[in-house]
């Protein structure tokens, strides 16, 4: 069987969030609705991975994903956190089909900062530990969610990578050119 795969700690997906929350208000700036519904969107995925890897649960595919706000929102009562997530998913949409104006990323720009703030701040410790505040309907559901979230795949996240292996990753921020190296170019002799 496959090594599962090792993640980033939640504190870097919450740095590439961020930076990404901040190329989306940029695209928005140039006009480019486009590539600013991109960018939310990934800015949201970015933050919702970083709750997952603070809770030891799946994050690898969309549906996880998904199910992690879900869960969260029915555990706090937080329907809001759900409504958000679901129009900053509307983002990728528009990411193909090119139908959102400016106000409508106006308001994904600030939809986006409202859940990645939030989920940040989440409480983890605080989660209810009963779920008799929900139907039986509701419970179910959360159960099901919860096997998803921590059911063992090949994708199953593993240790955060740390020390060597996430100095090896990519820095978040790509150099600006002054901060680029110049390529040595080789002199031939006249």
């Amino acid at each position: 069987m496959t090594q599962p795969l090792r993640a980033s700690p939640p504190e870097r997906y919450q740095a590439i969030s961020r930076d990404l929350l901040e190329q989306a208000q940029a695209e928005m700036d140039k006009g480019d609705f486009i590539q600013s519904s991109e960018r939310l969107l990934d800015a949201t995925v970015h933050a919702v991975k970083a709750l997952c890897q603070r809770m030891g649960w799946n994050h690898h595919d969309h549906i996880y994903l998904r199910a992690a706000v879900n869960y969260i929102a029915s555990e706090l009562g937080r329907d809001d956190l759900r409504i958000a997530f679901v129009y900053l998913e509307g983002l990728h949409i528009n990411y193909f089909e090119h139908e959102w104006g400016f106000s409508d990323i106006r308001i994904g720009l600030d939809t986006a900062a409202f859940l990645t703030r939030e989920l940040a701040a989440i409480p983890l410790s605080q989660l209810p530990s009963s779920r008799e505040h929900l139907s039986a309907t509701e419970r179910q559901d959360q159960e099901r969610r919860l096997r998803m979230l921590t059911r063992k795949t090949q994708f199953s996240h593993g240790p955060q990578l740390e020390g060597d292996d996430l100095d090896a990753l990519p820095p978040i921020k790509p150099a600006t050119p002054e901060q680029k190296p110049t390529p040595k170019t080789e002199t031939t002799p006249q």
